[in-house]
């Protein structure tokens, strides 16, 4: 009978401790989502779309040359984003909605203005502290256990052209 009562006790952690786990990656994961998309619809240079794009005097490219950002110059309805005000309000945006009791890194791998596509990765880091949940007493003093999850995302951002259009009136 103490087997069992043992035993049950032991899966009830397991079963809490990988449910944190996995609830926590997966609201990650949709804030991620969710932040990134709309920090790209946020650093929507207007007056790129409304008059078109020409080198901005900022870009460079890899080759520290001046670069147009793969955008055909003057020609209206390009879509681009600004770098600088991408950045902002990702950060922003995040830093409004994550959780308060963990460790995050956010890693922006690539931010490419024209075409509109980023990059990044999530790292949320979470001491599990075993010690005071289980009432142990480690003689190294380690009793935290850190755990990183990480979560990647590649957001391109494309909306509909006029040929794109399907004229439901006419079928």
């Amino acid at each position: 009978m103490y087997l069992f009562a043992v035993l049950g006790m032991g899966g009830i952690v397991l079963i809490n401790f990988f449910g944190h786990i996995v609830v926590s990656n997966e609201q990650n994961y949709y804030l991620l989502k969710e932040v990134t998309e709309a920090a790209m619809y946020d650093a929507v240079d207007l007056t790129a779309y409304r008059i078109g794009v020409g080198y901005d005097g900022i870009t460079k490219g890899e080759d520290g040359e001046e670069d147009s950002m793969h955008c055909i110059a003057g020609e209206p309805g390009t879509i681009r984003i600004i770098r600088e005000k991408f950045v902002e309000s990702f950060i922003r945006r995040f830093a409004e909605n994550a959780e308060l009791n963990r460790n995050y890194r956010v890693v922006i791998h690539d931010i490419d203005e024209c075409p509109p596509k980023v990059s990044l990765s999530l790292i949320s880091t979470t001491n599990f502290d075993f010690a005071t949940f289980l009432k142990i007493d480690f003689s190294n003093g380690e009793t935290n256990i850190p755990s990183d999850i990480v979560n990647s995302i590649t957001g391109i951002l494309e909306t509909p052209t006029p040929d794109n259009y399907v004229d439901f009136k006419k079928s």
